[in-house]
């Protein structure tokens, strides 16, 4: 038990940045980040296309990376997700976006394809 737990430290390294970026006072986020217009989708998408990225990779050698467990652990993510932007204005003074929501999911999606892709292909 305790060796498979060690292979996802990486993927909960990366969900606890999600967490703390999530809920972290946007005034700590400087302006000159700003590049372009909705910039922060993009960013949205990327963080959440590492975490299921690292999930199904991290989980290849303990569960057959099937299409069911795919979309599974994708749609959980999502609900994660989910969850994150509705828990932001209660316990943060950020505000929840349902854009930020649909591009954690469309990462989400991505990050699983390039994986299932990466298993395939072997």
């Amino acid at each position: 038990m305790g060796i498979k737990f060690l292979r996802y430290i990486p993927t909960i390294l990366w969900f606890i940045g999600i967490l703390v970026a999530s809920f972290m006072p946007s005034s700590h986020i400087s302006s000159k980040l700003y590049l372009f217009p909705h910039q922060d989708k993009v960013v949205h998408g990327c963080m959440y296309l590492g975490l299921a990225f690292l999930f199904l990779l991290n989980s290849r050698n303990i569960f057959s990376i099937t299409t069911k467990f795919l979309i599974v652990s994708v749609l959980v993510i999502g609900a994660i997700s989910g969850l994150i932007e509705i828990l932001q204005p209660i316990l943060s003074t950020r505000t929840a976006d349902f854009a930020d929501f649909i591009a954690n999911t469309i990462g989400a999606f991505i990050g699983g394809g390039i994986v299932f892709w990466y298993i395939r292909k072997k």
